[in-house]
C-alpha cells in the first residue's frame, strides 16, 4: 500500500510552508514570514494534508498545533532543506554578522535557540543548527576541531586539550505530564502504583543512547519497591513526546523547566503532576563545547553566555 499522496504530483513549495508554520509557532506568523495571507497558509496546509493519511495539525484554543507526525515530517523536510542550501554555500553573498553553526539535538533548537527570538542575536549572528542525532562524540569533536561546526551542545562535554566547555544548564526538578482528559490529571501527585501501572512515553536522544534517566538510578536504595516502567512509546523528539501525551492516555516524566516551557510558551494542553515521592531522579546536565582556538571564539563565547543566562533565568 502506498501513501495517500503517492500518485499525486507533490508541490515542493509546501515544504517551506510547513517549516514556516512549525518554526514560527502559528499560521499568522508564518504568513508574515512568507509575505502571504493567512488564508494562503491555511490553503497550503490543506493541500499538504492531502498527501498524508495521518492528521498533521489539530486545532487548539491558540491556533493550529502540529501532531507528532507533522513534527516527524518537518524534521525530514529540514534535513532536505539543509542539503539544498549547502549546494549554494560557495555562491552565497557575505551576510552581515558572524555565521555560527551549532550541532545538537532537537531540544537545542526547540528549547534553547527558540528562546533567543526576543534578542537581537539573529541580527548580529547568522546561526545554523544541525542535528547531532546518533552522532558519536568522537565525530562531534572532529567537526569542532576542523572548523566544520562552531558549537556543540549536549548532555556530555567534549573533553580535549583544544576544546573548551561550559555547563550551561542543569535540570534538577522533574514532573510527570499527562493529557487534561487523563484521570491522573485530577491528582496533585502520583503514587508508585499510578506510576508503574501507566504506560509511558519515553524520551531517548538517540537509538543507542540511554533514556533521560536509567531504571537503575530511578529509585533510591531504601525504596521498598523497585519496578520498571511500561514503555508505550519511545521517541527522540521532545515536542513529539509531548504531542503524543497530549492526545493519548500515556504519561511522561520530563524536567520541570521543559514542561513549563512547552505548556506556557508552546501552548500544549498538558497537566503537570508531581512524581511519586519515592522516586530519585538524577540531575541532567547540558554542556556547550567549542574550539578554544577558533577565530570565532569571541562570538561563540557571547552566544554561550546568552544561553547560560537564559537557563539561569528559567529555574
Amino acid at each position: 500500500m502506498g501513501s495517500k499522496g503517492a500518485n499525486k504530483e507533490f508541490d515542493y513549495n509546501l515544504i517551506k510552508v510547513l517549516d514556516a508554520v512549525i518554526s514560527s509557532g502559528n499560521a499568522a506568523k508564518a504568513a508574515k514570514k512568507l509575505s502571504v495571507t493567512p488564508a494562503a497558509i491555511s490553503l497550503a496546509l490543506t493541500r499538504l494534508q492531502g498527501f498524508y493519511p495521518d492528521e498533521l495539525f489539530i486545532r487548539g484554543k491558540d491556533g493550529l498545533i502540529p501532531t507528532a507526525k507533522a513534527v516527524e515530517i518537518h524534521h525530514s523536510f529540514r534535513q532536505v532543506m539543509a542539503l539544498i542550501n549547502n549546494t549554494f554555500i560557495e555562491e552565497q553573498p557575505h551576510r552581515h554578522g558572524t555565521e555560527i553553526s551549532v550541532l545538537g539535538g532537537e531540544i537545542v533548537e526547540s528549547y534553547y535557540l527558540s528562546q533567543l527570538n526576543h534578542d537581537d542575536v539573529f541580527a548580529r549572528f547568522a546561526i545554523s543548527h544541525f542535528s547531532g542525532r546518533n552522532m558519536p562524540l568522537t565525530e562531534m569533536k572532529e567537526l569542532l576541531l576542523t572548523g566544520e561546526c562552531d558549537l556543540v551542545i549536549g548532555m556530555e562535554p567534549l573533553v580535549d586539550a583544544a576544546v573548551e566547555f561550559q555547563l550551561i544548564d542543569t535540570f534538577k526538578h522533574y514532573v510527570c505530564i499527562c493529557s487534561e482528559q487523563n484521570l491522573l490529571a485530577e491528582l496533585s501527585q502520583l503514587s508508585l502504583h499510578h506510576f508503574y501501572s501507566a504506560h509511558h512515553a519515553v524520551y531517548q536522544s538517540g537509538i543507542f543512547s540511554s533514556t533521560v534517566f536509567s531504571e537503575r538510578s530511578l529509585l533510591g536504595d531504601d525504596a521498598l519497591y523497585k519496578g520498571t516502567r511500561i514503555q508505550g512509546y519511545r521517541g527522540d523528539s521532545i515536542s513529539g513526546i509531548i504531542s503524543i501525551v497530549e492526545r493519548t492516555s500515556l504519561i511522561a516524566t520530563l524536567p520541570l523547566k521543559l514542561a513549563l516551557f512547552f505548556k506556557n510558551q508552546r501552548r500544549y494542553t498538558i497537566k503537570m503532576v508531581q512524581p511519586p515521592p519515592e522516586l530519585t531522579l538524577r540531575p541532567l546536565s547540558i554542556y556547550a563545547s567549542w574550539n578554544r582556538n577558533s577565530h570565532k571564539r569571541k562570538e561563540t563565547d557571547e552566544l554561550v553566555t546568552m544561553l547560560h543566562a537564559l537557563s539561569s533565568f528559567r529555574r
